[in-house]
């Protein structure tokens, strides 16, 4: 893939986005645990091993719900992860197409080959909001631009970006926009999809790796992100993304899109 080719040294290249994070790597071999994320792997060159309530199995793509315990081993070959915040529009989507009642989904190669010819032309952050666009059209998904929100819930984002993390909390964001907590709770939750609060660790995580990626330490990082200590963001990231931050940052290289 392009991509890689222009990652040589990358054995992790993590690309984050407003609902989700994916990345494309080699060396996951993750024990058993559970997150916050809805997953969906995709083997970029063969299948990989995966365990899920006792059972295990080889696949080639696999979508497996919020908070469901595994253990996957890539086998040392390449894989594409997407971790979708299961309480965005693209999480409930996933959820009402492929998952029901299920905890997971296997892919057919059809998808899987139709997504895999996608990621092909990934080059940069600007071709990655193609792929996702298109991915999200491949699986019958529709995409929501953000530009139609609710004129608060946008002032409510933009101050968001534009305050230091670590004093925001929700009342302060609701006293922005003159409404009540629980009403600017409602109306997040109705336009973002997503409620404010998880929005906002969702936030501190990027601005915590994105501050790791330019050079800061993982302690300055976290405290800088709004989390009240190193150990506070490393179990969150754990939680959230099913993996150590010193994992994901190792041989790493980060993208914004």
């Amino acid at each position: 893939m392009k991509i890689l080719m222009k990652n040589r040294n990358a054995r992790l290249i993590v690309f984050e986005g407003e609902d989700h994070i994916s990345f494309i790597t080699d060396k996951v071999k993750a024990t058993k645990h559970s997150h916050y994320y809805i997953q969906i792997t995709i083997g970029l060159n063969r299948v990989f091993n995966v365990e899920i309530e006792g059972v295990k199995t080889t696949v080639r793509g696999l979508i497996i719900d919020s908070n469901v315990p595994h253990e996957l081993d890539g086998n040392d070959l390449w894989q594409y992860y997407m971790l979708i915040n299961p309480e965005s529009n693209f999480g409930l989507e996933v959820k009402r197409r492929f998952l029901g009642d299920s905890n997971t989904y296997e892919l057919d190669y059809k998808l899987i080959k139709n997504i895999m010819n996608l990621l092909i032309n990934i080059e940069c952050s600007d071709t990655y909001h193609v792929f996702i666009k298109q991915t999200m059209r491949v699986l019958d998904i529709p995409y929501k631009d953000y530009y139609t929100l609710d004129n608060r819930c946008e002032n409510v984002i933009n101050h968001i970006k534009q305050t230091a993390l670590n004093q925001l909390t929700v009342p302060s964001l609701s006293h922005q926009v003159f409404l009540s907590e629980s009403r600017l709770s409602h109306l997040f939750k109705e336009e973002v999809g997503i409620s404010i609060s998880s929005y906002l660790i969702h936030e501190k995580i990027r601005k915590a790796f994105h501050l790791i990626f330019e050079g800061d330490t993982l302690t300055n990082a976290a405290i800088e992100a709004g989390f009240s200590s190193s150990s506070h963001f490393s179990r969150c990231v754990r939680e959230k993304l099913g993996m150590s931050p010193s994992m994901i940052t190792k041989d790493s290289r980060y993208m914004q899109v």
